[in-house]
């Protein structure tokens, strides 16, 4: 009875392991060598390995239960023996089979789960010939009793954005709440190349290089993206990123080239909610933006992604210039900044740049002159006309957009 007790406390300290991982805790798995790879290899199948915990756990109890009953059937001379057997089998059971294991496995998910992964396994090759079965009555019990289940129609993220915008009405939704929700929306409409931190705006450094030399480089200064940015010893391309505002100095003097990470590489096309799913599920902070030539053009850090879920206008002006996108000057006027997005003005004033392969005004302006913007250029989309005002290096092009009133 003591081994059986033991057996189950195992299959619920599995149960509890394995089922509690996070995201995270399941991708540094495989760094754990042969035992996490096997681990991986069970959760790959986790209905399976529910099943079969779950029928393990049910056959030591059962069995645990018919020898404290032939044990009490034995005793039934001592009633109070008998009794007193009955009931600490049920407690043993509960506490010591299913309680305990639980809790001290939900303090240390990962030493656990490589703990029992080889015991698990052998189980499941045991339990292999009957899993099928299982799955089978599974899915034939849900089919008879849920026989009207239907999912639910796919809701599109422009749906979802004017349901947050109706909800502002409401009450219980304060202003600020309702502004991050519609941020969190806008992500998934959003591309990266309309987010990202232009390759021409970044400053990188080609190996061999020493941290001395990278401190005469930047002058004092951190760079604009708060990232010291690698690239390939014969070429350009953007390989490892240190966050020089997450480290320490003592880190720097001794083993600065061990705190660069690895980057990772998105399409230009790629949405911002892509980008930043995969940013959390490989634990790295950078991800190089790629056009489909294969050429870096720019970059998105996880800080970028967050500050905009937090603020009160999308863009890149407020992050890369420290300017607001767009500025009332006066009646039906306003300065933009050249890195204003397309989208924003689509929505304040109700027109389309659909026609234009450009995310940018600045990028519009190259697009409809054939050239790049100088001073005092004008160009005109149905009642907007833009005006440029000045081209700065450090600032991109300032940009002056008058509405003009159609004549009735």
């Amino acid at each position: 009875m003591f081994i059986l007790l033991m057996c189950s406390a195992f299959c619920s300290m599995s149960e509890a392991a394995f089922f509690s991982l996070s995201q995270s805790g399941r991708s540094a798995l495989a760094e754990k060598g042969t035992l996490g790879k096997l681990a991986c290899q069970l959760l790959e199948n986790p209905e399976q390995l529910l099943n079969s915990i779950l029928l393990s756990n049910l056959f030591f109890n059962l069995v645990f239960f018919t020898l404290s009953g032939i044990l009490s059937f034995q005793l039934n001379e001592h009633s109070s023996f008998a009794w007193g057997i009955a009931i600490g089998a049920l407690l043993a059971v509960i506490v010591f089979g299913e309680i305990i294991p639980k809790n001290l496995s939900l303090l240390s998910p990962q030493f656990f789960v490589l703990l029992t992964c080889v015991p698990l396994s052998l189980i499941m090759r045991i339990l292999q010939p009957i899993l099928p079965t299982l799955s089978f009555l599974y899915l034939l019990t849900r089919r008879l009793f849920f026989p009207d289940f239907t999912p639910e129609s796919y809701l599109r993220v422009s749906d979802l954005e004017r349901a947050v915008a109706l909800s502002g009405n409401d009450a219980t939704l304060l202003m600020r709440e309702q502004r991050s929700l519609q941020n969190i929306v806008a992500l998934s409409d959003m591309e990266a190349a309309e987010m990202m931190r232009p390759r021409s705006w970044l400053k990188t450094f080609q190996p061999p290089i020493s941290f001395d030399q990278i401190l005469v480089e930047l002058k004092g200064t951190l760079p604009r993206s708060g990232y010291c940015l690698l690239t390939e010893s014969d070429s350009d391309e953007i390989v490892s990123a240190l966050c020089l505002t997450r480290v320490t100095a003592s880190k720097l003097e001794t083993d600065w080239e061990e705190q660069f990470e690895d980057v990772i590489y998105v399409p230009w096309s790629t949405s911002v909610a892509v980008v930043f799913d995969c940013l959390q599920q490989t634990h790295h902070k950078v991800a190089v933006v790629v056009n489909e030539f294969g050429e870096t053009i720019g970059i998105i850090t996880i800080d970028d992604i967050i500050a905009t879920l937090f603020t009160r206008e999308q863009g890149r002006s407020r992050g890369l210039l420290n300017r607001r996108e767009m500025k009332l000057i006066s009646i039906n006027r306003w300065q933009l900044t050249g890195l204003t997005n397309l989208r924003t003005l689509e929505r304040k004033f109700s027109i389309s740049f659909r026609k234009y392969s450009s995310l940018t005004v600045s990028g519009l302006l190259r697009e409809i002159l054939k050239r790049f913007p100088r001073v005092g250029d004008e160009c005109s989309v149905e009642t907007l006309l833009f005006r440029v005002m000045s081209v700065d290096d450090d600032y991109g092009v300032s940009v002056h957009l008058t509405r003009t009133v159609p004549s009735a």
